[in-house]
């Protein structure tokens, strides 16, 4: 085994352990909640209160203009903590989706044979609950700006990687925090039927509330620590020169 040594000047004594790669401290984890949440419908606003979001492919079974969108709002302060302001490494969007939440509206939920790709986007607008936010997506060209794409077809949390989006909330105090779910690009007209994605809400208690987990970067550990753990430290007196 490859050992290495480290004099401690002026006290003749070496240390000898094995080598080994850096330790790491665990990465921290940060989870920050929607604080508020919406879907639309052909213009209509479902409010706050509703128990679910829905996005839908109505585009891609030839209903264009009758898509069913969501949006989430979240608080820039959360985010703009010391502790991942400083150490940011990356993030993700996590919903619950729960086809149970069709049913009081008898939506024909998305299943393995009839997925909906659901994309999420960014705002360029604030987050606005009454008037929505429909025309201030940022699509891009078909769809083309979309920050991550998700196929919704069972029961289940899911997850979106949306570091860039993050990242650049974190460098522009100005830039507001809320997302799209759409499905309007991206999806594929099966059987001519709609399905729609169901997610738990801001504030949901029963499931899973719209939540952007946010991963730091670990500290090293200090060079005495690395010193000190795995393998054993040996102490070994240097033989001194004798002199006459």
């Amino acid at each position: 085994m490859a050992h290495f040594n480290i004099s401690l000047l002026g006290l003749g004594v070496a240390i000898a352990t094995p080598m080994m790669a850096p330790l790491m401290a665990e990465a921290a984890v940060f989870s920050v909640p929607a604080s508020d949440s919406y879907f639309t419908f052909a213009g209509n606003i479902s409010g706050s209160s509703d128990i679910r979001l829905l996005s839908d492919k109505a585009t891609a079974i030839g209903f264009e203009g009758f898509d069913t969108i969501s949006f989430l709002q979240f608080d820039l302060s959360a985010l703009q903590t010391p502790e991942i302001q400083d150490d940011f490494l990356n993030a993700t969007l996590k919903l619950e989706y729960d086809s149970v939440l069709t049913e009081p509206a008898n939506l024909i939920p998305a299943t393995a044979a009839r997925p909906v790709n659901v994309s999420v986007y960014g705002l360029t607008a604030p987050f606005d609950n009454v008037n929505g936010n429909v025309d201030t997506i940022a699509f891009g060209a078909d769809g083309a700006d979309a920050i991550a794409t998700e196929t919704i077809g069972a029961d289940g949390i899911y997850s979106w990687d949306i570091t860039t989006l993050v990242s650049q909330w974190l460098t522009d105090a100005t830039t507001d925090t809320d997302i799209a779910l759409s499905g309007v690009f991206g999806n594929v007209n099966i059987d001519d039927r709609n399905s729609y994605a169901s997610f738990y809400p801001a504030g949901a208690t029963a499931g899973l509330s719209p939540t952007i987990v946010v991963e730091t970067v670990p500290e090293p550990a200090s060079l005495i620590a690395l010193l000190l753990v795995g393998g054993g430290v040996f102490l070994s007196k240097k033989q001194r020169s004798q002199h006459p």
